[in-house]
């Protein structure tokens, strides 16, 4: 048994629901899709360097997440906005996300404006951007981050976004393993082995955009009947 705050989980409980952050996550984030933009700002760098620019643009995404996880309901209050709305955005958002992937085996949030060659040649740190942001932590990452947020019952809230933290931390430790072994991943998978593990996250993103949608829009019934 697990005990924060008062509120008690048991431990198959505790990994169901950290697992399930996980698991809505990381299809979104995908980290796989940022290994190419990776692989071309690292080409020129020693081993040293592209580990470090991996493990700083991991850092950054964290604390971005998790940002967006503890402010979100701040940010709610000040712009008016209910939390059924932040599902059904968040919902919409991410099935235009997977949906993109499933057809195009491309997300669009990963892509950035500037030519990879351009950014390697001004020797710039480029970790927080456009690694953290906006590839592994962009809008749909955002949107799911702070989807799940929403979900977080009062009485619990600590406990929620303590598990949700949890399972932010492991998708990002994921997503720093992914970029450290990327040139073993590249070479394992080749262009179309990415390709297709990209479409099936899609799929599984699919799905949880959808119950997204359904959460939020039984949500806007609820809260419309009731007046």
């Amino acid at each position: 048994m697990i005990t924060i705050k008062g509120f008690t989980l048991s431990i198959l409980e505790f990994i169901k629901y950290v697992s399930l952050v996980v698991i809505g996550l990381l299809p979104i984030m995908n980290p796989l899709t940022t290994i190419p933009l990776y692989m071309a700002l690292t080409q020129r760098m020693t081993a040293q360097t592209r580990q470090t620019h991996a493990r700083k643009a991991c850092i950054y995404a964290f604390c971005i997440l998790a940002s967006f996880l503890l402010l979100g309901n701040g940010i709610i209050k000040l712009f008016g906005i209910s939390m059924p709305g932040i599902r059904v955005a968040g919902g919409v958002i991410i099935l235009i996300l997977a949906l993109r992937m499933i057809f195009s085996g491309l997300d669009s949030s990963s892509s950035v404006d500037s030519d990879p060659d351009d950014i390697k040649h001004a020797n710039l740190d480029y970790s927080f951007s456009p690694l953290a942001m906006p590839s592994l932590a962009g809008p749909g990452s955002i949107a799911v981050v702070m989807s799940f947020g929403s979900q977080i019952p009062g009485e619990v809230s600590i406990t929620g976004h303590i598990i949700v933290i949890i399972g932010i931390a492991i998708t990002i430790g994921v997503a720093y393993l992914a970029l450290s072994s990327a040139t073993y991943i590249e070479k394992l998978l080749g262009e179309h082995g990415l390709q297709a593990i990209t479409k099936i996250m899609g799929f599984l993103l699919t799905c949880v955009a959808v119950q997204f949608l359904a959460s939020g829009i039984h949500d806007f019934y609820l809260e419309f009947s009731a007046t």
